[in-house]
């Protein structure tokens, strides 16, 4: 059995990456508008953010684990 798994690293990047879509969000009004606007806020945004965190707490898992 690895050592303690670091939960704490996961949340650390699961709250920079919620700041950089709202970020990115809110610089997307200047390219789009209208229905595409709102579909990448509302659907694209929080999809990559799940499957962003999840591939790395599978890293930070498969690392500290071993």
């Amino acid at each position: 059995m690895g050592s303690v798994y670091p939960l704490w690293i996961e949340k650390l990047v699961f709250l920079g990456l919620i700041a950089t879509c709202i970020y990115g969000g809110l610089l997307l009004q200047d390219y789009t508008s209208g229905v595409a606007l709102w579909v990448t806020r509302l659907c694209i945004m929080p999809i990559a953010i799940l499957v962003t965190v999840e591939g790395i707490g599978r890293i930070i898992q498969a690392i500290y684990t071993k």
